[in-house]
């Protein structure tokens, strides 16, 4: 399900990702010829495909996606939030190693507020390989782009280590306010797009916060290529005039479409983007810049 699709309701798992992970001893082969245990090192194997997804030093010993999503799901239920009417895609990286999910909920449009179409979204990110830690985030959608926005304000977020999962009665609890609390962040978008940003101020940004990467010596660099697509992103977005809500939107997208080559996976590499972007929305710089509060 790697696009989009329309559901009446959470959707259950897909199959790919509904199995148990089996951890065994990792091995290998001696000068001799002889297979030897490995001590303490462990093979994490997805016995759909039988690949090895990782190999772990630790304790690390997943379980089936499915117990967590199922509890999510539970808990939206409790939540008594309408999901009459939703889209749901998933990502999954090669074997099962990792996923994200996206779900729109169509029946909460802060149009009223914003002056277009902006949905609540959940994403969801799960992984045996542990290159995510189990994450539920919830914010807002902006259709006409489908930019996933990062929040200004409201970090509506459940996150925890592995060994558990939140009960169906706390997502509930927790869920049930996000509406309210989603509408508090989208009253400020009003004020980001009254508040002017030159080119050059949104070029500049964003050459120091976005285009920048540290080597291998710690020094940081400009990388002249990501700094290109911050400026042709930016002027996708001139209905907007120069304004803050233009250099945010501009950020999103560039946090939200993501390409690689063959062989990258676009899971992982999508989700540190938009924990990048994340990051530069927060900074007390941005919303200066843009218009907002520095408290939001």
């Amino acid at each position: 399900m790697s696009k989009y699709e329309s559901f009446a309701g959470i959707p259950a798992l897909p199959v790919e990702l509904d199995f148990d992970p089996v951890r065994e001893p990792a091995k290998r082969v001696n000068t001799r010829g002889d297979v030897q245990i490995i001590p303490g090192v462990y093979n994490i194997v997805n016995p759909l495909t039988d690949t090895v997804m990782t190999v772990s030093k630790s304790k690390h010993n997943p379980v089936n996606y499915a117990i967590a999503w199922e509890s999510f799901r539970a808990g939206i239920e409790a939540s008594g939030i309408d999901t009459s009417d939703v889209e749901c895609k998933f990502n999954v990286s090669p074997d099962g190693k990792s996923f994200t999910c996206d779900i729109i909920l169509k029946r909460f449009n802060f149009e009223r507020v914003v002056g277009e179409p902006v949905f609540m979204r959940f994403r969801i990110t799960d992984s045996h390989d542990m290159s995510f830690v189990r994450d539920f985030l919830c914010g807002l959608w902006r259709l006409w782009c489908t930019n996933g926005c990062s929040s200004v304000r409201e970090q509506l977020r459940l996150r925890e280590k592995h060994t558990s999962f939140s009960d169906p009665e706390k997502v509930g609890s927790v869920v049930a306010e996000y509406p309210a609390r989603l509408e508090a962040e989208a009253e400020l978008y009003p004020l980001m797009m009254g508040t002017r940003v030159s080119h050059d101020q949104a070029i500049d940004f964003m050459e120091r916060n976005v285009a920048t990467y540290r080597n291998n010596a710690g020094k940081i660099k400009l990388n002249n290529k990501a700094l290109e697509e911050c400026n042709r992103v930016w002027g996708l977005y001139g209905s907007m005039g120069d304004t803050g809500y233009r250099l945010y939107n501009t950020l999103t997208h560039i946090g939200t479409h993501v390409e690689g080559r063959d062989g990258t996976n676009i899971t992982l590499k999508q989700a540190r983007m938009e924990q990048k972007v994340q990051e530069v929305v927060n900074l007390p710089e941005f919303k200066s810049l843009v218009g907002l509060p520095l408290a939001a």
